[in-house]
């Protein structure tokens, strides 16, 4: 499953989706990893989680960040929940311009089994249509 969560900026995406990662690791059997832009939150998230924040990557656009998504997976096969913070800002790109990105990421998440939570800093009421296929949860 691929879920967003979408609000303006401020509105309180990253606190829920810390609780959502929090949660996931009391109930999965599974692995969960919570990706960050920067580290601000590391001590947030729940300890079993894989925290990661790309600031260490040197990831410049989205093309680059689905190959570091592909390695994640690919290095651990328990991966139950991955957590995306920040999308727009590791992509460079308007969320119009990201239909491949979305295409290439539910084929992940079909072939492997794995649920994606992302935040994205946007109005619900101009999400692109091609996203309309995912569950979207919007905040104030």
């Amino acid at each position: 499953m691929i879920k967003l969560i979408v609000g303006k900026k401020g509105s309180g995406k990253t606190k829920a989706m810390v609780g959502m990662s929090n949660e996931a690791v009391k109930k999965t059997k599974g692995h969960v990893v919570f990706i960050d832009v920067d580290q601000s939150r590391m001590f947030q998230v729940d300890y079993r989680a894989r925290f990661m924040h790309l600031s260490e990557y040197n990831i410049e656009n989205e093309n680059e960040f689905f190959g570091f998504l592909c390695g994640v997976v690919a290095s651990n096969y328990d991966i139950d929940h991955i957590f995306i913070d920040g999308l727009m800002q590791v992509s460079k790109s308007d969320l119009e311009d990201m239909g491949r990105f979305f295409d290439r990421l539910d084929k992940l998440e079909k072939k492997f089994n794995i649920t994606f939570v992302i935040g994205i800093s946007w109005e619900e009421d101009e999400i692109p249509e091609f996203l309309h296929r995912y569950k979207i949860d919007k905040l104030p």
